[in-house]
C-alpha cells in the first residue's frame, strides 16, 4: 500500500503492517486505518515487538496525509506505569501499549507531555487498535516528559 504523509513523503507499507482502530481516535472518530512509524515493523521475529527495543514510534494515518501522532513507549519513562485494559485481544503477548507525546512551545521554550490517561493499545497479532480511556484518575493527561528553557536571546 502506498502512503502520502506530510512528514515523511511517500511510503509503502504491506497489508499487514496496517492497524485498524475500529472507534477511531477521541477527536478523529470513524473508523481509521493507521501505519507505525518509526521503529520498523511492529512484532519481530523473535515474537517481541519493535516497542520492546524502540521508545518514539509516530501512528500515521492511511488517508490523510497530515494527521499522524507521536507516541512513546511508557514504561521507558514512567517504569512504574500500571494499568489494567479490558479489551479482547487475540494474544494477549502480542499487546503494544504507546502513549500520545504532545509538544508545545511556550514562552521561547519547549515542553514535552504525554498522556498517560489515554494509551493507544494495539493487538499485533490482529492488527486492531482502540485508544483506551483509563478511569483511574492518577496517570495523568499531560505527564512531563522534557522541556527547554527559553533561549537567552538579549545581549
Amino acid at each position: 500500500m502506498h502512503i502520502a504523509t506530510s512528514r515523511f513523503g511517500d511510503i509503502t507499507v504491506t497489508d499487514d503492517e496496517v492497524i485498524t482502530f475500529p472507534d477511531g481516535l477521541p477527536g478523529f472518530g470513524g473508523k481509521r486505518q493507521m501505519v507505525l512509524i518509526g521503529g520498523g515493523h511492529l512484532e519481530g521475529g523473535d515474537g517481541s515487538t519493535d516497542a520492546d527495543h524502540h521508545l518514539l514510534f509516530w501512528i500515521q494515518d492511511t488517508i490523510d496525509p497530515d494527521l499522524a501522532f507521536l507516541t512513546i513507549v511508557p514504561w521507558h519513562a514512567y517504569p512504574d506505569y500500571d494499568i489494567d485494559i479490558d479489551i479482547d485481544v487475540d494474544d494477549p503477548e502480542a499487546v503494544c501499549v504507546l502513549s500520545i507525546v504532545t509538544v508545545r512551545r511556550e514562552d521561547g521554550g519547549v515542553q514535552m507531555t504525554t498522556n498517560l490517561r489515554a494509551p493507544v493499545v494495539i493487538d499485533t497479532s490482529s492488527g486492531v487498535g482502540h485508544q483506551i480511556i483509563l478511569d483511574d484518575v492518577s496517570w495523568p493527561v499531560n505527564a512531563p516528559l522534557a522541556a527547554t528553557a527559553p533561549s537567552d536571546t538579549e545581549s
